[in-house]
């Protein structure tokens, strides 16, 4: 599965920019503009990173962005439907239209539908316009150069789950040497200086989708800058670029499991090391998946976390849900944990706007000594939708593991 990644895309930029002139909504006239099969205030922030450079931050500005300037712009606001994409599909529409990214948007709504038209070019996933995509028929999975093949966005039932607001969130492999911890750090999306930066000081050296999967190869930049001091005291690395190499591989929908996303990660070991600590990967969640519960792969059954227990590690899988259970995530692997009572990590950052609030799950491997030139393999499972969905889905996941079908 790992090995060299074939047809590496070369990154490519996106089509659209800043423009001057306010938008003419008259255009959309009829059509709800944020209908929510075509708009979805995170997803939109999470894919448009100028918007957080200047200070776009709340669900009003970023709903205001939209109206007055991105609708027009032919922005992406939602994975299922890009005006771009739209027009370029069909000829008929782009005859009709020109590039009047309003009236596209009008017609899918309104006619487009209801006609059985695609909102998106389901050939170019694959980085044509800058951001490689796997889906199955119930969830979109998606990276981008910004986050250097870190996964930004992944979208079920209407809604984004990532918080893709600097380039420390995601879903992503991180790790750290000897103890160091973010004193040594190489980190897939990108250095904590990039901040909200539109670019990263990773390196995306390829990215890969079709269908279903997705790949990335990544020269991952160090968490901290160098010759500095943190929290964790002097900074290791003497680069801003680790010579670590992370490989990614997704599938998302399993046999019988379309809840179900498998997450591998290859992480090459360039140097001799006395141990690691691999998140393999972590998940930052937007800030309202504030209920946090534990699961039992003997019963089956999920049990509340308080708000007050302290981060950190413990034994069990864990799942992060909005209150109503309407949305939730969870992650499991065959491999946890390794050293009872530690290898799944739970973490609240409740702090800031919405585009800031985060809450995090982390799936974690530790290593003893590493030779030099040596690939780590590991395999994790995340399961998306409703928090029952992802119960259900934790369950089929242990179940075909057992039995060998994993």
């Amino acid at each position: 599965m790992y090995g060299k990644l074939l047809s590496l895309v070369l990154l490519v930029s996106a089509p659209v920019g800043l423009t001057q002139a306010a938008c003419n909504v008259a255009d959309a006239a009829g059509a709800d503009i944020y209908d929510a099969r075509v708009f979805n205030w995170h997803y939109y922030v999470n894919q448009n990173a100028d918007l957080l450079q200047a200070g776009i931050t709340s669900t009003t500005a970023i709903r205001n962005h939209w109206k007055n300037y991105g609708l027009c712009e032919g922005r992406i606001a939602h994975p299922d439907f890009h005006s771009v994409q739209y027009l370029n599909l069909y000829a008929d529409l782009r005859t009709a239209f020109g590039n009047n990214y309003a009236k596209a948007l009008r017609h899918y709504i309104i006619n487009g539908i209801g006609e059985g038209r695609r909102g998106y070019d389901a050939n170019a996933a694959s980085g044509t316009y800058g951001r490689w995509v796997a889906r199955n028929d119930i969830i979109s999975v998606s990276t981008s150069p910004r986050v250097a093949g870190a996964v930004d966005s992944v979208f079920w039932g209407g809604r984004e789950f990532i918080n893709s607001y600097d380039h420390g969130r995601q879903l992503q492999p991180a790790l750290s040497k000897n103890g160091h911890g973010e004193c040594f750090n190489p980190t897939l999306a990108g250095n904590r200086a990039d901040g909200v930066r539109t670019t990263t000081t990773s390196v995306l050296e390829g990215a890969w989708a079709s269908g279903s999967a997705m790949a990335t190869q990544t020269l991952p930049a160090f968490w901290l800058e160098p010759f500095t001091t943190d929290w964790c005291g002097p900074v290791i690395n003497t680069t801003r670029l680790s010579n670590y190499r992370i490989n990614t591989h997704l599938q998302v929908g399993l046999s019988g499991m379309r809840h179900a996303i498998r997450f591998q990660t290859q992480v090459y070991v360039p140097e001799a090391v006395n141990s690691l600590v691999i998140e393999a990967p972590t998940g930052y969640l937007a800030g309202d998946f504030t209920a946090f519960y534990t699961y039992d792969v003997v019963t089956q059954a999920l049990t509340p976390l308080s708000a007050s227990l302290p981060a950190g590690e413990q034994g069990k899988p864990l799942v992060l849900s909005t209150p109503s259970g309407s949305h939730a995530m969870g992650v499991w692997s065959p491999g946890l944990p390794h050293i009872p009572n530690i290898g799944y990590g739970q973490f609240r950052f409740p702090g800031g706007t919405e585009s800031q609030a985060t809450m995090k799950w982390n799936a974690v491997y530790r290593t003893g000594a590493v030779a030099a030139g040596t690939y780590l393999h590991y395999t994790s499972y995340v399961a998306v939708g409703s928090r029952e969905n992802v119960r259900v889905t934790l369950a089929q996941l242990y179940a075909a593991w057992r039995n060998g079908q994993l």
